[in-house]
């Protein structure tokens, strides 16, 4: 207000000199200069405002920054912990996988056993069935008897005997040459299975039967006729149940024999015609061997 006093005093003094029309005039100039203090007052006032809001605006972009960094690290966080439990998911899975492979051997074992044990009762049974057999039926006694007739059993009374030797069933047969080898007993098994081969050809076990010839001999390490073996499953029977086994343990055979290139395209082959059966993966998982052999061969010799 001080910078408005001298214009002030100027006036009062013009007033007092001029006519009443002029004072009236400087009345209002007075109250437009009043209205520009004013103004001038509203804008400074308007300036602060101004200024606080960009201050309290300022101050909100930084928080929103900062929440924008921490949303970021959250994310991070949450994307970090979604591979964390996608590895551990696959770790899961793998060993349920390793799990299942566990309990489909132990079915297979359980297979055998119980396989084992109806040998057993059905040698029991031809055990029982024998010793319950009625006894051949004795000539009756012949006058002549007493003066060196006929020998017991070759009279015109005695039965007649069938001089063909007696089939085995085929159950009992082939439980025979699972139980065989079982028990290690390779030999008798595959004279067990050759002889159920020979009777029973067309049975639904005659593909099993071939598969365990081949399968004795592969266990004494007789490759080559464990392969030709193999061969013949794969061949007679190619609506068998082990025609995955067969092949699988042929390319095993092959690449016991040395003969790696036909070992590994064998089970090429088994992997492309049956990719979702066991042995394919077992056939993948020799041939991963396979690869990684000549490698670690290759960095040793570095």
């Amino acid at each position: 207000m001080r910078k408005h006093a001298l214009p002030a005093l100027l006036l009062s003094g013009l007033c007092l000199c001029v006519a009443p029309p002029a004072f009236a005039v400087s009345k209002e100039t007075i109250r437009i200069m009043e209205q520009l203090d004013a103004l001038q007052q509203a804008l400074q006032n308007l300036q602060k405002t101004v200024d606080t809001q960009t201050a309290v605006l300022k101050t909100l972009v930084e928080q929103t920054n900062d929440s924008v960094n921490a949303m970021k690290a959250r994310v991070d966080a949450l994307e970090k912990t979604n591979r964390e439990s996608l590895a551990k998911t696959d770790n899961r899975f793998d060993t349920m996988t390793g799990q299942m492979q566990a309990l489909s051997e132990s079915l297979e074992e359980v297979k055998t056993r119980v396989a084992k044990l109806t040998d057993q009762v059905a040698q029991t049974q031809t055990i029982i069935q024998t010793l319950n057999a009625p006894q051949a039926a004795q000539a009756p006694p012949n006058a002549a008897n007493g003066a060196g007739g006929s020998s017991p059993g070759t009279g015109p009374g005695s039965p007649p005997q069938d001089p063909r030797p007696r089939i085995p069933d085929a159950a009992t047969l082939y439980q025979s040459g699972i139980a065989d080898y079982n028990g290690g007993r390779y030999d008798l098994a595959i004279k067990d299975f050759q002889q159920y081969l020979q009777y029973y050809p067309d049975t639904e076990l005659a593909s099993n039967a071939q598969f365990y010839v081949g399968e004795a001999y592969y266990a004494q390490e007789e490759y080559p006729k464990a392969i030709d073996e193999y061969n013949k499953c794969l061949d007679r029977y190619p609506a068998g149940d082990k025609l995955p086994a067969a092949q699988l343990k042929k390319g095993y055979a092959l690449l016991d024999l040395g003969q790696s290139q036909a070992g590994a395209r064998e089970l090429r082959s088994l992997i492309q015609r049956y990719p979702n059966s066991r042995e394919a993966d077992l056939a993948r998982q020799r041939l991963k061997g396979l690869t990684a052999a000549p490698a670690a061969a290759r960095k040793r010799t570095r």
